[in-house]
């Protein structure tokens, strides 16, 4: 995996999406659903939007604070959507591109990034991960998606 992980200066982002406490497994789909309507039954075309998870944390029953959400233009846009909006800083991400199903090839990647890549380059998380989403079926076994955390040396 160390092939597809580096660090990467990205700009400041806007998502706009939904904030809940989720199962590591369920509870993300419901979410999704309710972000997808919301945007939909507002006009926008979520088909071509670049869809972003935020994982806040997690707690000692493996719920995780999680915000899904689509990147949008500014705060406005969110509200036009009827979601809240979130502010992602530009800054330095250690970045993993993994494949398989959602959930599980996300928690491989950011257990890799934290276990193995930011410890070998002297980095430490410096915000929340987020789950980058490709096109595609994210139950699928070769589904390609990536995985983002804030870095600092």
């Amino acid at each position: 995996m160390s092939d597809f992980a580096r660090v990467e200066h990205k700009p400041a982002l806007v998502v706009a999406g939904l904030r809940e406490t989720v199962d590591q497994f369920e509870g993300r789909a419901t979410l999704w659903t309710k972000v997808v309507d919301s945007a939909t039954l507002a006009g926008a075309n979520v088909a071509h939007a670049q869809q972003i998870a935020i994982i806040f944390g997690a707690n000692k029953n493996q719920e995780f604070d999680y915000m899904a959400g689509l990147v949008v233009d500014s705060h406005e846009s969110a509200g036009k959507l009827g979601l809240n909006a979130a502010e992602v800083p530009a800054g330095e991400y250690a970045i993993v591109d993994v494949r398989g199903p959602a959930p599980l090839a996300s928690s491989t990647g950011l257990e890799y990034l934290v276990s193995t890549f930011l410890p070998e380059h002297g980095l430490k998380p410096n915000g929340p991960a987020m789950e980058i989403f490709g096109p595609g079926d994210t139950g699928a076994e070769d589904y390609a998606m990536q995985v983002w955390l804030p870095v600092k040396a």
